[in-house]
C-alpha cells in the first residue's frame, strides 16, 4: 500500500503505512534547513513496518554500480531501521537488493553515514530507494546521494538463496 505525502518526491509505503507518518523536520537536521523523518505512530504486531520511498526508471543507470547513501539518526528503534535499495526488471523480479538487514540500526543513534552499493544489470527496469522502519521508533534522514561508483567499491547486495529439490515430492499428499 502506498500513501501520498507532503514530502516532495517521497511516499509512505510498507506493510502498515497507516501506523506511521513521514514529514519534514526543521529542528533535527544534519545539513541544510530540513531533514526527512519516518515515525511510528501506532505500530502493533510483529513484522509491522513502513518505508519512506521513491521509485524511478533504471534506464540512465544500466550497467553501472550505484551507491545510495546518506545520514540517519534514530530514536527509540527497538526492531530495525535501515536504508533500502532494490533493482527490479520489467516483470518486477528482484535483480539486486539490500535493506541493511545484516547491519541494522537500532536504539538511539546520532547522525551516522550509511551506504548501499548495488550493480544495475542491463535488464533492469526500476530502482527503488527507501528508508525502512520496523516496529516502534523514529528515524531522521538527511543529505542523501545517489551516485555512480567504480568497481573498487564492493557491493552490499544481499544474496537470496533458494534451495530447490531435484524433483517434485509428495504429489499425492499421502506422506
Amino acid at each position: 500500500m502506498i500513501e501520498e505525502s507532503m514530502v516532495k518526491g517521497w511516499v509512505l509505503s510498507g506493510s502498515h503505512p497507516h501506523q506511521y507518518e513521514i514529514g519534514l523536520d526543521r529542528h533535527n537536521v544534519h545539513q541544510g534547513n530540513a531533514s526527512g523523518y519516518l515515525k511510528a505512530v501506532t505500530p502493533a504486531g510483529p513484522n509491522v513496518f513502513a518505508t519512506m520511498m521513491q521509485q524511478f526508471k533504471a534506464d540512465r543507470y544500466l550497467k553501472r554500480r550505484m551507491r545510495f547513501s546518506g545520514f540517519v539518526r534514530t530514536e527509540g528503534v527497538t526492531e530495525f531501521c535501515g536504508l533500502w535499495m532494490r533493482v527490479d526488471n520489467q516483470a518486477e523480479d528482484v535483480l539486486r537488493f539490500d535493506n541493511m538487514n545484516n547491519r541494522r540500526i537500532v536504539g538511539d543513534t546520532h547522525w551516522n553515514h550509511y551506504a548501499i552499493v548495488l550493480d544495475v544489470p542491463d535488464n533492469a527496469a526500476t530502482i527503488s530507494l527507501r528508508v525502512l522502519l520496523m516496529g516502534p521508533g523514529q528515524a531522521w534522514v538527511d543529505s542523501f546521494r545517489f551516485e555512480e561508483v567504480d568497481e573498487s567499491v564492493p557491493t552490499t547486495n544481499l544474496e537470496i538463496v533458494y534451495e530447490l529439490r531435484d524433483e517434485p515430492s509428495n504429489l499425492t499428499f499421502e506422506e
